[in-house]
């Protein structure tokens, strides 16, 4: 049965873990510039100055969407098809130690263009942890922070503020999942 729900709002879980470090860690991650896929106050990017924001594979296109090799297909097509959502796409986020993503909440605009979505609100993001959490990798949705083990899911709808952090030794690596409500 499907993982469902009526407000995706902090809701969480845990599905299985199918892969290993080595599926994700060892391929090409470079910086995100993306600034239109959400929105953060604009002295942030003056504060965080490089260490804003996350690193994405090479094979995504900011503003274009994700094209995921069959290799890691084979490995991570199972994940969104856990979820009730329609339309779903993911994409990987690797935060390095000291990079945060600010207070923020998301504009989905290649997400919204790509699958003639028009109601922001009805989207559900979801985050998968690829590995451990660690003490100071962080992600906070409105008032609450959340971590676990590998396999650990979190979520959130349309532009529920939300932030990430890494402030720990390690690199933080997620799954990061887009779909929309069931109708």
């Amino acid at each position: 049965m499907k993982i469902s729900h009526q407000n995706w709002n902090k809701q969480s879980g845990q599905i299985d873990v199918l892969w290993k470090s080595k599926d994700y860690e060892n391929h090409n991650w470079i910086p995100n510039k993306d600034r239109n896929g959400y929105q953060t106050n604009e002295t942030n990017y003056n504060i965080y100055n490089n260490r804003l924001g996350h690193h994405i594979l090479d094979f995504e296109t900011p503003g274009k969407g994700i094209d995921i090799p069959a290799e890691m297909k084979n490995i991570f097509d199972y994940v969104p098809k856990l979820f009730d959502l329609e339309k779903t796409v993911y994409s990987f986020m690797k935060f390095p130690v000291g990079h945060v993503l600010p207070w923020h909440s998301d504009n989905y605009p290649t997400y919204c263009r790509n699958n003639n979505v028009q109601n922001i609100e009805s989207i559900v993001r979801i985050i998968v942890l690829l590995h451990d959490s660690t003490p100071g990798q962080q992600l906070w949705i409105e008032d609450k922070i959340y971590h676990g083990a590998a396999g650990s899911w979190f979520s959130w709808e349309g532009r529920t503020q939300h932030m990430a952090a890494n402030l720990s030794n390690t690199d933080r690596y997620v799954l990061q999942i887009t779909g929309v409500k069931c109708e």
